[in-house]
């Protein structure tokens, strides 16, 4: 093995050896029109209104063009959607699952374009109500006994 082509070869490694990563802000406001999404359970009282899973699948043009729209930012936006189209506040038990490409894939995808790239996102979760106390009833006020002691 010549020394350019260990050259190469430990470039190739290197750079496919990249973490892919994708990350979006979730929704986490507990306001009366607000929703959140969450990857935990819940401590206060709720109500389940049943299970959300969203599936989007498309492909990366050229490694890179994400026209179908599976990048996370994009499929919060229609969990938000979906939690505000079923009255719900919040979606929690979360799970998401996600393709993700090494930066050497997305250059072979750019190199051999006519090769799109299979690219998809899941969302997962329990979609619930939070179970808000109404102001009751004062309590009655103690009546006096007879004889006139009160208790």
């Amino acid at each position: 093995m010549t020394l350019r082509s260990g050259l190469v070869l430990a470039t190739l490694l290197a750079s496919s050896a990249c973490t892919a990563v994708g990350f979006t802000t979730l929704p986490a406001s507990r306001a009366p029109n607000g929703v959140f999404i969450t990857a935990q359970g819940l401590t206060e009282p709720y109500e389940s209104v049943g299970l959300l899973q969203l599936t989007r699948r498309g492909v990366l043009l050229f490694g890179w063009g994400d026209v179908a729209g599976t990048d996370l930012s994009t499929a919060v936006s229609e969990v938000e959607q979906q939690l505000r189209r079923s009255r719900a506040d919040g979606l929690i038990n979360t799970h998401v699952v996600q393709t993700n490409y090494t930066t050497m894939a997305r250059i072979l995808g750019l190199l051999f374009f006519f090769v799109p790239l299979p690219s998809e996102v899941t969302i997962t979760g329990e979609l619930v109500r939070l179970r808000r106390e109404a102001p009751g009833p004062a309590a009655p006020l103690p009546q006096p006994l007879p004889g006139g002691t009160a208790l």
